[in-house]
């Protein structure tokens, strides 16, 4: 029952962050991508902080899970047409650095 507990909690946690870096990413100060270095720092620092507290890489695999869920449907035209994640410099940086950041903290020891 603990590990069904620490599962479904990588994956909200990776549903909630990923849906505000799916918010936030596009935010700019001038030519600064503020938003996208707060997204992608705040979605690898979470999974990190959530890989240290419950000390398995499981829970890590399933925030990747929600946080990818979020960040596909951002990336993908809904009923209006309209995206949250758009094929621009910080969309891309998004979805691609992301991922990837995401992905090698699984594999990280803390």
């Amino acid at each position: 029952m603990r590990r069904v507990l620490e599962n479904l909690t990588g994956l909200v946690s990776g549903v909630v962050i990923g849906t505000f870096g799916v918010v936030i990413h596009n935010f700019s100060v001038g030519w600064f991508p503020l938003g996208l270095i707060i997204a992608l720092l705040g979605s690898a620092a979470a999974n990190s902080a959530l890989g240290i507290y419950w000390g398995r890489r499981g829970v890590r695999f399933w925030f990747l899970l929600g946080w990818t869920l979020i960040a596909l449907r951002g990336g993908v035209f809904g009923n209006s047409d309209e995206l949250l994640i758009m094929a621009n410099g910080a969309g891309d940086a998004y979805l691609g650095l992301g991922f990837l950041l995401v992905l090698v903290s699984i594999w990280t020891r803390s």
